[in-house]
């Protein structure tokens, strides 16, 4: 599964592991992650590709534009696909 801007995934590793981010963008074998709370858009989280997992829910660019928006796209995801 590629990575690709709004995809989101789980991380897998970290302080950070089992929460959910949205993809901002790809850096080789790094990706800069968000989720609008914690991590918003102006401050991404770097991350190996290798320590999140893919899902195969990729968020419409609309929902890239305001933390609010992000929060609220992944607050949904979570509570369709609990952990």
């Amino acid at each position: 599964m590629d990575f690709v801007k709004g995809r989101l995934v789980r991380s897998k590793a970290g302080r950070d592991k089992t929460r959910t981010f949205a993809v901002v963008a790809v850096q080789g074998q790094m990706l800069l992650l968000a989720n609008g709370a914690r991590r918003p858009l102006t401050a991404p989280k770097r991350k190996k590709a290798q320590h999140v997992a893919p899902t195969a829910t990729i968020l419409a660019n609309e929902l890239l534009q305001s933390d609010q928006l992000l929060s609220e796209a992944i607050a949904a995801y979570d509570a369709a696909h609990p952990r």
